[in-house]
């Protein structure tokens, strides 16, 4: 098997392994994972939409005719070059037409394949895994520092900087969604287009969702133990578009970063020191909660609370359907947990 992340995928198109025949890209992204396969697409063929360098191919039209898939691997373009045989929206129903290109028996031109989430009892993800004659690259859920990245590239373009508490503010408030993100740091370039620098005020200014509230101010609900304004805000959010797996991960964010706090204070530190000394920064009109909620929950509380919300943040991509059931649920849950705690302490 061999896993790439997309960065691998850039350094495979500048020197393509013949041995390669097929690349699988899937993820929940939709956006992003249809970003990735045109850049294969096009960086292969020189175009997305060239009838004659670009085979464009849905799983049905391959389920139901394996032999077209190895056809037109093996089909040579009418005026010289490399061809690309693009297959949307794949699953299991690629499989019997694709297992040559997987066994090494047929070779020519790339396949490159996009689906939704597969799981790992997936027959196509499994074969693709398992072959030395396929790449995959499965796109979970962007890092911090790849946001980071993305915000600074779109801005840069329109000579545009950000400083570091900017940007880890438009972070907790756009989240780490590619296609969410990047959205929002266009709107951003566009508000700040002609000036030289994104400012706090600028990403508080254009940054976030229609309906006012923000996915921290939910942590922050969840944690302070407010059990009424954690629903709230739940609901708000998910009717302003926001993804209910996305919010339950942002809240397992905040259990983790709370437990390294506390650490830092069963250690010595004061909670002062530790949220106003953060990297990324804690915004400050968060801070004064961040350390209330430092004073209520002992590292064993967190621990487990984190426990809970990486359980139920799997539960959610696995069974999106219930998704926002599992995630109210669970967060109600951990608001009734801070609420118990602060009366305690």
């Amino acid at each position: 098997m061999t896993a790439i992340k997309p960065a691998g995928l850039d350094a495979f198109l500048r020197k393509p392994d013949p041995a390669i025949a097929a690349i699988l890209i899937y993820g929940e992204e939709g956006d992003a994972v249809r970003e990735l396969a045109q850049r294969a697409v096009k960086k292969v063929a020189g175009s997305l939409d060239d009838p004659f360098s670009v085979t464009v191919l849905a799983e049905q039209d391959v389920a139901s005719d394996p032999a077209r898939l190895v056809d037109e691997v093996q089909s040579i373009s009418m005026f010289g070059g490399s061809k690309a045989v693009w297959v949307k929206g794949a699953g299991d129903g690629l499989l019997k037409a694709v297992l040559p290109l997987l066994e090494g028996k047929v070779q020519g031109n790339l396949v490159v394949a996009e689906a939704a989430t597969l799981p790992k009892n997936s027959q196509l993800r499994t074969q693709f895994e398992k072959s030395p004659h396929a790449l995959i690259l499965p796109l979970y859920e962007a890092e911090a520092g790849e946001i980071a990245g993305m915000v600074e590239h779109l801005l840069a373009q329109d000579n545009i900087k950000i400083g570091q508490d900017a940007l880890a503010r438009f972070i907790e408030l756009a989240g780490t969604s590619r296609g969410l993100a990047k959205r929002e740091a266009e709107k951003l370039a566009l508000y700040c287009l002609g000036g030289e620098r994104v400012g706090l005020e600028d990403v508080e200014a254009i940054c976030g969702n229609d309906t006012g509230s923000t996915p921290d101010e939910l942590a922050d609900s969840v944690f302070g133990g407010d059990v009424e304004e954690a629903d709230r805000l739940f609901h708000d959010l998910v009717r302003g578009g926001q993804d209910a797996g996305r919010l339950l991960g942002i809240v397992h964010m905040q259990a983790l970063k709370l437990a390294e706090f506390r650490l830092a204070i069963d250690r010595g530190a004061t909670a002062d020191q530790v949220v106003k000394q953060a990297r990324p920064p804690v915004f400050f009109r968060r801070q004064r909660l961040v350390m209330a909620q430092l004073r209520a929950w002992g590292l064993s509380d967190l621990v487990t609370a984190g426990s809970t919300l990486s359980a139920n943040v799997l539960a959610a991509r696995q069974n999106a359907e219930l998704a926002e059931a599992i995630a109210g649920r669970c967060l109600l849950s951990l608001a009734r947990k801070g609420l118990a705690l602060r009366r305690d302490r």
